[in-house]
Formats: structure tokens, sequence, C-alpha cells
């Protein structure tokens, strides 16, 4: 892969929220080099300042352990989700709550569905099954608030856990 190519990735993968330019790309390109994570070679062809760039037996093992920190990152965010509660006031709520969802939504479709094939039919059927209970809690829920909300009775979820003193 060329590293044009790299960022014509980046930009489609991230529509657009994230375009790095070449004089940030290239340094970081070098110091993977530099690191032995990947190998640049010159294109067989006339321009000889292209590059393909390819990713090293160490390189892949690098990934693998980025991959695994990104898995452990989820668990460590979800800690922390009551510190963005915070951060968020009321009036852009059901901004968040409504994008939030969608973006959430989108996510994990475009996950399993480029994923699809590289699962066995056991593990998609009870992701899909594990993702179709949690649904059915949130719809539960939000049918809950619902239908409280009509009554103007909204408990929170600390005052539903709380015992009368």
């Amino acid at each position: 892969i060329h590293g044009y190519e790299i960022i014509q990735d980046i930009d489609s993968k991230t529509e657009g929220a994230w375009r790095p330019g070449a004089g940030s790309l290239y340094p970081i390109l070098k110091k993977l080099v530099s690191e032995g994570l990947i190998k640049a070679d010159p294109e067989p062809s006339n321009e000889a300042t292209r590059r393909v760039y390819q990713i090293t037996p160490k390189g892949v093992e690098s990934l693998a352990h980025a991959k695994e920190m990104f898995a452990n990152f989820q668990q460590r965010f979800g800690s922390l989700r009551r510190l963005f509660i915070e951060l968020i006031d009321p009036e852009n709520l059901a901004t968040f709550f409504v994008d939030g969802s969608n973006r959430q939504f989108q996510m994990a479709q475009e996950m399993l569905e480029s994923k699809q094939s590289k699962l066995s039919p056991a593990d998609l059927g009870y992701i899909l099954k594990e993702y179709t209970l949690n649904l059915e809690k949130q719809m539960n829920w939000a049918n809950r608030m619902s239908n409280r909300s009509r009554s103007k009775v909204i408990p929170t979820a600390r005052q539903k856990t709380s015992k009368p003193r």
C-alpha cells in the first residue's frame, strides 16, 4: 500500500473526520520502518520516489498487542462513563442520546457485517442472540420510562436502588 492510499483509507473510514496530511503521515511511516514494524520498498516502476509499505512479522505482533489493548480500553471507557455523563448539558441530551444511539448501531452493524465471514456460525449466533437480548432490555427500559413520563414520575437509577430509611 502507498502512503497516499493510507491517507485515502483513513479519510474514508473516518468519513472525513480525520484526513492526515502527508507531512504527518510520512514521518510516522518512517518511524515505523525504523522500528521494524513495516518495511518500505521502492515501487517496481519508473517512479523511484513511490514506496510500497508492508507490515512485517514484528508489526503483526505489535498490531495484535494493540488490538488487545483496544479491547481492554472498552472496559476502562465504560468505567469512565459517569464522568462523561456529567459533561453533557440537559439541552444537548436529546441530540447526544439519539445521535449516539444511531452511531452505536451503525458501528455494531458495520463491525459484524465486516467480520461475519471470519466467525463460526456458533459465534455469530451467540453474538446476535446476546445483541437481541440487549435490545429487548433497552426497549423494555425505554417503554417503562415513556410510560412513567406520561405520569411525570421518572425515578432515576439511584432512586430505584436506594432503600427507604
